[in-house]
């Protein structure tokens, strides 16, 4: 069985099927521009040797390209119905594994099947790999669930909303330096791609994408027991973003005294003036390791 590889073929093969995209309900916005998704293919140099986990199945069109590559694949979705769809659009080769389950377990957790997936070992010269377009309104906690891992993916591939990559992406004194910012920062290094346009989705959203890549520091720059608390810290001070960070790292960590506050400040080199933006991931990982002492 051919698999649909044109947008047309593709959107007539689901219609037969009685499907229609759920932009607004499911945050649906389905690639399907075999030519964009033949370099998201490329960008991520899948091989045949690799396990890839791909996130948001959709039509299946990326899922194809994927499996062409002769790479051992698991893709997840949440729409049970349109996966099955996808099933019968071609015969998938045993390597192929298909899972309807959501790989968040909370806002702020990754499911069991998911990490599961991500964790299986790879025999080398093959790699783990992340390869997905994201679903826009859940990209931030399913690759900052997946940095934290003990053993994340050694290379992460996925299409997310451009002001997201950005946000992900900024350092210190650019305006979109925050939290997220910093989460990523000490966890992975990472740059843009591609800029991708409205016109390669169906249906078309509001937003421009990027195909983001960040691959995981090694060795981890945080500890596995770290990761939870230094979040919370890096949200508590970017509450109090306008505030100096003598009384911001207060807020932060409470029962901090002011004294010490400002020796941590004074250990690091941080003006008593600075606002956390202005403060690069990994200074503010040492000062939130002081401070914790102190």
């Amino acid at each position: 069985m051919t698999f649909p590889r044109t947008s047309s073929a593709l959107k007539a093969a689901l219609s037969e099927q009685g499907f229609r995209p759920s932009p607004k309900k499911k945050g649906q916005c389905f690639l399907t521009d075999p030519n964009a998704v033949d370099a998201i293919v490329r960008d991520a140099g899948v091989t045949e040797h690799d396990h890839v986990v791909e996130v948001g199945t959709g039509p299946g069109l990326l899922t194809h390209a994927l499996c062409e590559t002769g790479a051992r694949l698991t893709t997840f979705d949440v729409d049970i119905d349109l996966q099955r769809i996808a099933q019968r659009l071609r015969d998938w080769p045993e390597r192929v594994r298909f899972i309807p389950h959501d790989v968040l377990a909370g806002k702020h957790a990754l499911s069991a099947p998911f990490v599961e997936a991500l964790s299986e070992p790879v025999a080398s010269p093959g790699r783990r790999l992340l390869v997905s377009n994201l679903p826009y309104s859940a990209a931030t906690p399913i690759l900052m669930g997946v940095l934290s891992l003990e053993q994340p993916p050694e290379d992460i591939v996925v299409m997310v909303q451009l002001e997201v990559a950005e946000k992900m992406l900024a350092h210190a004194g650019d305006s979109n330096y925050g939290a997220p910012s910093i989460q990523v920062g000490v966890k992975a290094a990472g740059r843009i791609l591609r800029r991708v346009d409205r016109h390669v989705f169906w249906p078309r959203p509001k937003v421009t994408s990027a195909l983001l890549r960040l691959v995981p520091v090694r060795p981890a720059l945080v500890e596995q027991d770290e990761h939870l608390p230094f979040g919370a810290f890096v949200t508590a001070l970017f509450t109090r973003r306008r505030k100096v960070l003598p009384t911001a790292l207060r807020h932060a960590v409470p029962g901090l005294a002011a004294d010490d506050a400002r020796a941590a400040l004074d250990l690091h080199g941080i003006a008593h003036t600075a606002r956390a933006q202005e403060v690069p991931a990994a200074t503010l990982l040492a000062l939130w390791r002081d401070v914790r002492k102190a």
